[in-house]
């Protein structure tokens, strides 16, 4: 009954994306509550970080991809998901806690686009090349993060890409 009902409703596709699979389309909104201007992740090598003001570990994610950006021969797209939030608590975040430069911030108040890309635990970083596939996936924070964030952005960063 259950699988009937799975099939009938169309869930049984409903996977998220993994590890080379076409990222999805980030359908979110500016602080200002315009659509985000990209929609489509194709072109650089971004990096999608799904996070939460409240959430400690997030702190320190975005504080390490600050770093390993920074220490990249090349510059690499970072887009920062604010989940769940609304725009005035983001905004009082951002205010005591600014983003690494060049960094893209938007809105996901709904969870909706965190649902989509299968985020389940903050932060949740996805490493997409510049043909909008996904290349890694990091769930958590912890021990090593950086290094293995350097380490998977290395190659994805092209030797003939735009230099700081």
């Amino acid at each position: 009954m259950i699988v009937t009902l799975v099939l009938a409703l169309g869930l049984a596709d409903a996977r998220p994306p993994g590890v080379g699979d076409r990222a999805p389309a980030l359908e979110l909104e500016t602080l200002d509550g315009r659509a985000f201007p990209r929609a489509r992740l194709e072109g650089e090598a971004t990096i999608v970080d799904f996070f939460a003001t409240w959430c400690g570990p997030c702190h320190r994610a975005l504080a390490d991809l600050a770093e390993v950006e920074a220490r990249l021969p090349a510059r690499v797209r970072l887009v920062v998901v604010a989940v769940g939030e609304d725009a005035p608590v983001v905004r009082r975040f951002l205010d005591a806690h600014p983003l690494p430069a060049g960094a893209e911030l938007a809105l996901d108040r709904r969870g909706a686009t965190a649902r989509a890309w299968g985020q389940d635990r903050f932060p949740t970083t996805f490493l997409v090349d510049g043909a909008g596939v996904i290349r890694h996936i990091n769930r958590g924070w912890g021990s090593g993060y950086a290094e293995r964030i350097g380490r998977w952005l290395r190659p994805m960063v092209a030797k003939d890409a735009p230099a700081r």
